[in-house]
């Protein structure tokens, strides 16, 4: 297969993750409009909304219009939905509208990220593509946030171009990437969400609020320990990098491991809540905590999705890749809400709590996998 179809497939995921890429304009925003602390970081947030209603949407509009056109839409909504605050800079409906319509692209081709390569992809390069896929989406995030921070500088409406790399991408993705069936398994069954799809989109829900969890808190916890002129935005920034290498070696490290990276990806968890719980003793021990987050993610959903036959079995599959992205979405939304319970629930007012909660959690769920290890690996290889 021409490699430039791999390229193109895994550059949609690129620009995936760069709805946070702008919140350095929000203090911009919030002068320049007189608005509330709140109402603007609900402009970094509020994509996620539409993301979720569009994920369920996608798979019935691709058996519409087709999965590669439902893909280029998508994208053509992210370009405009994405730059239209550089047109509009003075009304925050507008703005709004199209934080809307950016979440709306991206919630149109999230779940098909995954489902082209599983479509034209099989064994190693399946694996391989699978894992870099992941990588792509945290090295998008970080060069798309440098280059729009970069941009605020003259102006801060001009770190909304970064969504015009969209476009290009649509290109590519259409010249280079064949069409594929919308539906791999029985076209006449009616979707069902099982016991272990369920249980599987709230594992990685879980992955992924514990890793956002991390990166939320860490700038107060960063603040508490070395003082307010810690440059937290910084150590966030680099945050991905230890995650963008997990995912280039995921198909090495599954070769390796098989089903034991689930028990490598659990440790790895257990270990950074524990070290940012610790992270009183050494500001060192809160950094590496930050870093190695990003690790277990980066391995677990590309087994995951490595596996969506067998979880799925003769359901739909694209829809049952978007029942996971669901719950990654949903993880996002979560985490300080989960957070805030935690420390409410045990009338605790240590920032730190939480992951002193998270630590015991995933230990129980390390050694409940270990009791069902057989069962589990059965159904999944």
């Amino acid at each position: 297969m021409n490699p430039l179809t791999s390229i193109s497939i895994l550059s949609i995921s690129f620009i995936l993750t760069s709805g946070v890429s702008i919140n350095g304009t929000l203090p911009f925003i919030k002068k320049s409009l007189e608005l509330s602390q709140v109402k603007a970081e609900l402009l970094s947030t509020i994509p996620s909304i539409t993301v979720i209603i569009f994920i369920l949407l996608s798979s019935s509009i691709s058996k519409k219009i087709g999965m590669k056109k439902t893909v280029v839409v998508g994208l053509l909504l992210v370009c405009t939905g994405g730059v239209l605050p550089k047109f509009t800079p003075n009304s925050y409906a507008l703005i709004f509208l199209g934080r809307l319509l950016l979440g709306a692209g991206f919630g149109m081709y999230n779940a098909l990220s995954v489902s082209f390569i599983n479509g034209l992809y099989n064994g190693r390069k399946r694996s391989e593509l699978l894992g870099i896929r992941n990588a792509v989406e945290g090295l998008g995030q970080m060069i798309l946030t440098f280059i729009a921070g970069i941009l605020i500088t003259s102006n801060w409406t001009n770190a909304y171009l970064i969504y015009f790399l969209s476009l290009p991408i649509a290109v590519l993705f259409y010249r280079f990437v064949p069409d594929i069936a919308s539906q791999t398994k029985k076209e006449k069954d009616a979707f069902k969400l099982t016991v272990p799809l369920l249980l599987t989109a709230l594992f990685a829900s879980s992955l992924v609020m514990n890793s956002i969890a991390v990166a939320v808190r860490f700038p107060s916890l960063a603040i508490e320990i070395k003082g307010e002129q810690v440059n937290t935005s910084l150590y966030l920034s680099i945050m991905p990098i230890l995650g963008i290498i997990a995912g280039f070696l995921f198909e090495k490290v599954i070769r390796r491991f098989s089903f034991n990276i689930i028990y490598l990806a659990l440790g790895i968890n257990i270990l950074f809540n524990l070290l940012v719980y610790l992270s009183d003793i050494s500001f060192t021990l809160l950094l590496i905590g930050l870093f190695i987050s990003s690790v277990p993610v980066a391995w677990v959903l590309p087994y995951i999705f490595n596996h969506i036959e067998q979880i799925a079995k003769d359901m739909d599959i694209n829809q049952s890749t978007s029942v996971i992205f669901i719950g990654c979405n949903l993880g996002v939304l979560s985490a300080p809400v989960i957070m805030s319970l935690l420390n409410s629930l045990f009338h605790s007012i240590d920032l730190k709590f939480p992951f002193l909660c998270f630590t015991i959690i995933y230990t129980l769920v390390f050694v409940l996998i270990r009791f069902k290890h057989n069962k589990i690996e059965k159904f999944m290889s």
